[in-house]
């Protein structure tokens, strides 16, 4: 039988002068490191609307205490007599700090105000800078909380096992949201590397894997995607050693409607390296009860059995 077609390059690259073990990282990062483009910390929305939700509020909180202790430093270079309602047991420097937050936020408590020209100055200043980051800041958490994204969880393994009488190659997902996706598509590459005589070059082929299935109208349980190592797959033949030798490596593509955002999300993995095993498979990790419904239990997703 002929053997299946290689794929047209994705857009990663074919011919390098040393092996790459892998392209993709495992959250769908590209392991590429991008030189005389913007930076992140210079793309400054990309950046802050990419941030984890723990670094996110650190860097609000940092934020506004930097902003508050630029202005308090000003307030007491003017001079601290220049705001009335400062308690005399009270430090200096903490008066003006409550002041410039309450400035910043426009709170206006009236316990403490600026009497004198420069003072004045300051405050409407920092008022006004006030409303600018809060705006900013609300349009940042809005943009992060928008964002339609989707949080499929994988199997930390690929395997090879057995199926149907052949061998096959297999992975399970499953969506970590209580919203179902829909119309949810597949889409797997395999990616090996082949050296010359005297391996000096390395070249990466790149092959579109066929699924038992690759779409699915509702995506409520998990989902195990198959594809069948026959005569046809570049799989065929090779032994987990020669897989690794290869630095073979799945790259996955799920794209999929969101009930949630009414949005077409998109998502990204890969396998590599360590992560290919053999000589298990999946346990089942859903159920029936007695009532009839269906219980899926997500912390059973990775749970292997010999075979």
């Amino acid at each position: 039988m002929k053997s299946l077609k290689e794929a047209q390059d994705p857009g990663l690259g074919t011919s390098f002068k040393q092996a790459v073990p892998r392209m993709m990282n495992e959250d769908g990062s590209f392991n590429i490191i991008r030189k005389g483009t913007v930076s992140n910390y210079k793309d400054i929305y990309k950046f802050l609307v990419d941030l984890s939700t723990l670094r996110f509020t650190i860097f609000l909180i940092l934020a506004f205490l930097a902003l508050n202790l630029l202005f308090t430093s000003i307030y007491v270079l003017i001079g601290t007599h220049q705001l009335s309602g400062l308690q005399p047991q009270q430090h200096p420097f903490l008066g003006a700090f409550y002041f410039s937050a309450q400035t910043f936020t426009t709170v206006g408590y009236g316990a403490i105000a600026p009497k004198g020209n420069g003072a004045s100055i300051v405050a409407a200043i920092e008022a006004f800078v006030g409303l600018i980051a809060f705006s900013i800041a609300t349009g940042l958490i809005y943009g992060r909380f928008s964002k339609p994204s989707a949080k499929i969880a994988f199997t930390h393994n690929v395997l090879i096992t057995p199926h149907k009488g052949k061998q096959a190659m297999m992975f399970k997902m499953v969506n970590l949201r209580k919203s179902v996706l829909l119309n949810t598509k597949v889409t797997v590459m395999l990616s090996l590397t082949k050296a010359n005589s005297d391996a000096t070059a390395y070249e990466r082929h790149y092959y579109t894997l066929p699924l038992e299935i690759d779409f699915t109208r509702f995506f409520p349980l998990t989902w195990t995607l198959v594809h069948l190592i026959d005569e046809d797959s570049p799989l065929w033949n090779l032994n987990l050693k020669d897989i690794q030798e290869k630095d073979a490596e799945v790259l996955i593509i799920i794209e999929a409607f969101d009930e949630t955002f009414s949005q077409m999300v998109l998502q990204k993995h890969s396998y590599a390296e360590h992560q290919w095993k053999d000589q298990v498979k999946f346990k089942r990790n859903f159920k029936v009860e007695g009532e009839g419904k269906i219980i899926l239990n997500i912390d059973e997703l990775n749970e292997l059995e010999s075979i």
